[in-house]
Parts: C-alpha cells; structure tokens; sequence
C-alpha cells in the first residue's frame, strides 16, 4: 500500500479543511514548496496535491506554485481540484505531473472522462468519489448529488477506470477513522482504492492495508503529528515470506570437501558432487 502525503493549496499556502468546509480552513505553512521538499526528504514516495481554489471555482488557481513544486523534488505527483476540462488536463499530464485526479466533470460528464482515458490511458487517471451520507458531492464537496457512490462507481467499472479515490467528507479532516465499509465495497468491485478522510492513527493504516487499500492520503494527521510519516511507511512495507533456513556448507579445495578448525589442518570429508547429492 502507498502512502500519499497530502498538500492541499487555497491561496497559495498549505492549509487543511475540516469536512470539506473552507470556512474551517487552518494554515499549516505559507510555503508549500518548502513542505513538499520535507515531505520528499522524510521518505515519501508521491505526493498528492490538490488545488483548493480550483476546486471551488473550477478555475486552476496555483497551477503555477504546483509547477514550481514539480521542478523542485524528485519523487512523482497526482494533482487534484477543478480539472474540468481537457486543456487543463493536459497541461498537468504534458508538464511533469504523474497523475490526476477528476471529480466534479467526471460525475457531471461520463464522454469528459472517457476523452481522457483515451487520449492518456487509464493508469493517469483517478475518479474522485467524495460523499456526504453515500451521496456524490460535487463543485469542491460544496453541492451534494442524489447520485449513490456506489451507483457511480459501477457506471466508471463499465469505463476502464481502474483507480478511485474515497473520501467521506463528512470524516475528513477529523482525526476519527476512515468510511472502512464504503472502501471495502469499492475494493470489492475491483477497483484500485485510494483512501482519504478520517485518517487519524497507525491503526487505521494497518487495517486499510489488511483490507487490500491501495493507497493511503494523509492530511491533517501529519501535520498535527498524530503519525509520523516514516512511522506510516515502515507499516507498508511487504512482509517477507523467508522463513528460517538450515543451509549446508561445502567447503571445497582442490575438487575435494574439506573441514578445519579456523581454516586449518583440513580433513577431506568426501567428493562434492556426492556429498551434494546426499543433502
């Protein structure tokens, strides 16, 4: 499982909302180029950033802070927040950016998404399903649908879409625990889920993983120092599937297997090829 430090932008600085309401918003740094360097040097493998103002708005607002963001670290980086049309698509696939993630058009306007899967494939592409009470929100979590997240999700199974990212609104930015029964549903249509919202300790991370999660996005949990980033990734990491082995020595000088004591005063103890047969 991934996890995906997340830097959310609204008017150029680093800040956390609490269920998606902007009213809410707390600012943990004025320079979120310098907090995506921190994250990148604390171990992080991707980043996850999403424009605030965009998403309200439809309207990229920081896309030039993002750019400056890509040029300075080394690791890949998903963008996410009012990608609503295919310019501004492919202005962030085209320019450095791994992934992106569409929420509001791609619910709004299934041919919109289908026109991105084709022209950069599958792979590039991340629904976004965020809800309030199972129900799809839209416009930056600011308008709720009466479309069923799992509806939703059946209809992009029928589109090739292979990654989706979660969030219950509602839970994000809470510290309490993610929306686990609406992840394992959508885990079990098949899809590739990212996990975001709610959030708060390692445990939640262990049983996302257990779960089969793909990715993790941690927020306020970070910067609140409730986990550790490396604390998160060491979690992560495959178990090894190397049991304890006994594994016989040959030592051989001259074609012949010998034993000493200390390398010296060798006893030849048989053939190799024989000996190797036995064990």
């Amino acid at each position: 499982m991934k996890i995906l430090p997340a830097i959310d932008i609204l008017n150029g600085k680093c800040v956390r909302l609490v269920k998606g309401e902007f009213e809410s918003k707390k600012i943990y740094s004025s320079n979120p180029l310098a907090i995506a360097k921190k994250f990148e040097q604390q171990g992080a493998k991707m980043l996850h950033i999403v424009d605030l103002d965009a998403a309200k708005t439809g309207k990229p607002t920081n896309q030039e802070l993002i750019f400056k963001i890509v040029k300075a670290v080394s690791i890949p980086i998903e963008v996410g927040g009012g990608i609503r049309d295919i310019e501004t698509a492919r202005t962030y696939l085209n320019n450095g950016i791994q992934k992106i993630v569409v929420g509001t058009r791609a619910v709004n306007d299934l041919l919109f998404l289908s026109s991105l899967i084709k022209e950069f494939g599958s792979n590039r592409i991340i629904v976004a399903i965020e809800t309030r009470k199972d129900k799809i929100t839209t416009n930056g979590w600011q308008e709720i649908t009466q479309k069923d997240y799992l509806d939703f999700a059946k209809e992009l199974k029928t589109m090739s879409v292979t990654e989706i990212l979660f969030t219950d609104v509602d839970k994000d930015g809470t510290l309490t625990e993610p929306n686990f029964e609406a992840i394992r549903k959508l885990i079990g249509l098949g899809f590739k889920v990212v996990a975001s919202g709610g959030i708060s300790d390692i445990e939640s991370i262990k049983k996302l993983k257990k779960m089969g999660t793909f990715a993790a996005i941690l927020g306020k949990a970070l910067y609140e120092n409730k986990i550790v980033l490396g604390g998160a990734l060491k979690e992560t990491l495959p178990v090894s599937n190397l049991t304890k082995r006994i594994i016989p020595c040959l030592d051989v000088i001259d074609g012949k297997v010998v034993k000493g004591i200390r390398f010296r005063n060798h006893i030849i103890m048989g053939d190799i090829v024989e000996l190797a047969k036995r064990y």
